[in-house]
């Protein structure tokens, strides 16, 4: 995501509160501008098919089809993306273009296969148990592949730097879903579920599509290595295994209440709690914007106060290199509360405008969950930025230790909290939040006062020499 970093500072290169506003709308394009775009396109056609006059049954098997979807396409490529994009940023960096476009193919291999494992047994109950039709079904399928191509592709996509052709596809693309739907419904070929899902199938189909060509046509290196990514998942697991635990963490708690007795089984295959999952649907958008607030500052000013201390030890006197050392912590200390003011003040508003307005859209049980998750996920939220900074001073015992806590904690306190009253049903994303955000607190005070020992002392600086008289190692490579 470094290109961002370079279009932010050009933007924020003239001050002015225009510029503040163009920085903050390019932003929020380029991180959450297609998700708002499909979730825009989905209650339009929710509104316009008249989704309302549909049975309780229909309404359903739809709404959880497009959960699951999303959810566990999410869940599924989130740890891929992290390991393939410290390969991507490798070979940038090296300047190696070769062997990028080989280990895209590996890696939508992977992700296609186990879509296709995950998606057989929920297909085989959607058809035999719940006897829902086949065409249905298939198209269920090219949603859930489209989807998980989709999110995996995107890394490449912004390795690219063209983060203007990302937005375009999605735009063409639920524009195409949105119209393709409407004309099926409008012409009686289709009812309004089926159209529904028809359109967004078609339409991520076509997302997927232009992605991967885009970037096939981008990154024209000659390599065939394509074992060469594979040695990645060795050395850099804990990197994979952290955004594991991590995206485990976000869905966890909704995971526990779907074995309550308050769960909704639709056909027989779906699984959900509807009060439960629309509040923390409502409690992350409550907070989206952390994620666009941390890209403009991580990519701006702490970069640069990074950066410079990185390089300070070639060449730098040891006063220099402190100096430089002590801007980059308080750089990050500064931005850590910066972010967090602006995200409060958000969060109350948007807070606030939930719980005035809600009650005409939503039940009242999801109501009642909403307060705790929407504190719960201001904190996550904080807390992925801490991970970040942690990746940054190449902690990744630290971020993997952040995810595993945040996991756990969050498992453990959904399954207590599940026998609890209705208002405290958020308390397990409450405690596993409070648990990581804390550890990954402290674990950047160690790294500040042991910077040099984690940064610098991990990698030879001399060249490896042996002692001719016993032949012992004298310096040796980490």
């Amino acid at each position: 995501m470094a290109g961002i970093g370079f279009e932010l500072k050009k933007i924020y290169r003239k001050d002015g509160i225009s510029r503040a506003l163009i920085g903050a709308g390019y932003s929020s394009l380029i991180t959450i501008g297609p998700t708002l775009v499909i979730i825009g396109v989905i209650t339009i056609l929710y509104l316009v098919l008249g989704m309302s006059r549909v049975s309780f049954g229909e309404r359903e098997l739809l709404s959880t089809t497009i959960l699951w979807v999303f959810i566990f396409s999410v869940t599924m490529t989130a740890p891929f993306n992290s390991l393939f994009s410290r390969y991507l940023a490798d070979k940038f960096y090296r300047k190696e273009y070769d062997n990028i476009l080989p280990s895209f193919y590996v890696g939508l291999t992977m992700v296609g296969v186990i879509s296709l494992i995950m998606a057989l047994p929920v297909m085989w109950s959607l058809y035999f148990r719940g006897h829902i039709d086949l065409p249905f079904i298939l198209m269920a399928y090219v949603f859930w592949t489209s989807a998980v191509l989709i999110f995996f592709t995107i890394i490449y996509l912004h390795a690219t730097k063209d983060y203007k052709i990302i937005a375009l596809f999605f735009f063409i693309g639920m524009a195409v879903a949105g119209i393709l739907a409407f004309v099926l419904w409008y012409f009686g070929m289709s009812d309004t579920i089926h159209s529904i899902l028809y359109g967004l199938a078609v339409g991520f189909f076509i997302i997927a599509f232009t992605q991967f060509s885009y970037v096939r046509r981008y990154f024209k290196g000659r390599g065939s290595c394509y074992s060469d990514c594979l040695g990645y998942f060795r050395r850099h697991f804990p990197i994979f295994a952290t955004n594991l635990f991590y995206t485990l963490g976000l869905y966890v708690h909704n995971f526990v209440f779907w074995t309550t007795p308050m769960r909704l089984v639709v056909a027989e295959t779906y699984v959900c709690h509807q009060s439960y999952d629309m509040a923390t649907c409502l409690a992350m958008f409550t907070n989206i914007s952390t994620m666009v607030l941390f890209t403009v500052i991580a990519e701006t000013r702490f970069h640069d106060a990074y950066q410079n201390y990185m390089q300070s030890v070639i060449g730098a006197t040891y006063n220099r290199i402190q100096m430089y050392r002590h801007i980059t912590f308080r750089t990050l200390s500064q931005q850590m509360i910066h972010v967090f003011g602006i995200q409060i003040s958000i969060t109350s508003v948007l807070f606030m405008v939930v719980m005035l307005l809600g009650r005409q859209f939503f039940t009242g049980m999801t109501m009642e969950i909403y307060p705790v998750l929407a504190v719960s996920y201001l904190g996550i939220f904080m807390m992925y930025d801490n991970i970040v900074y942690l990746y940054y001073f190449e902690d990744r015992a630290g971020a993997l230790l952040t995810a595993i806590i945040y996991f756990l904690c969050t498992f453990l306190g959904s399954w207590w909290s599940k026998d609890l009253a209705v208002q405290f049903y958020g308390m397990g994303a409450f405690l596993g939040m409070l648990a990581g955000w804390t550890f990954s607190f402290f674990r950047i005070r160690y790294v500040e006062r042991n910077i040099e020992t984690l940064i610098y002392c991990r990698h030879k600086i001399i060249d490896t020499m042996r002692s001719s008289a016993k032949g012992e190692i004298v310096y040796r490579k980490s």
